[in-house]
């Protein structure tokens, strides 16, 4: 587990908003709109079991990519980790991963926890393969990753703990 602790600030909703902007606007200001992403980000609390149940099947049946934060509890800054659920070809694809940033400036990547597989977001917003980077590279870039991560996470919270952007919810169809 890691501690994403920011300062007191509840560490979800930042999460959720950094990572995918890390990966598809490396560059652009904390605010920038996605646009297309196929790429679902969402932060739960429980097992990783848990987010398997609630949105496995979602994935599947819209053919949408999903990425969960998870976190002990409801309270706890206490990350669990990220799991990746990824359909393909009429099965679901799953796996832990970590994100992996290779030089500073770039786009972030997400690397499976048994290192066999690497994801980026193409420019269409699409989750793809793309090849393993050396056992070299992942150690450094996995630290450079939590390091911006931790960044963008503390520039969308206001000194006080509030997320910049308000409280947002979004509904899954089942």
């Amino acid at each position: 587990m890691k501690n994403l602790n920011i300062g007191g600030a509840c560490p979800r909703r930042p999460l959720t908003h950094a990572v995918p902007r890390a990966m598809m606007h490396p560059t652009a200001p904390v605010d920038v709109a996605l646009g297309d992403c196929e790429l679902g980000v969402f932060a739960t609390n429980g097992t990783f079991s848990e987010s398997i149940s609630a949105l496995g099947s979602v994935a599947i049946d819209k053919r949408r990519s999903w990425l969960a934060a998870t976190f002990a509890d409801d309270v706890s800054t206490q990350f669990r980790g990220m799991l990746l659920m990824r359909p393909m070809a009429g099965h679901l694809y799953v796996c832990l991963v970590d994100p992996c940033l290779l030089q500073a400036g770039t786009p972030m990547i997400l690397v499976s926890a048994d290192r066999m597989m690497a994801f980026e977001l193409d420019a269409a917003g699409r989750l793809v393969d793309r090849p393993v980077p050396s056992q070299a590279k992942l150690r450094k870039g996995i630290e450079r990753a939590w390091t911006d991560l931790t960044r963008r996470m503390r520039a969308v919270t206001t000194e006080s703990g509030e997320f910049l952007f308000g409280s947002w919810m979004v509904s899954v169809p089942a």
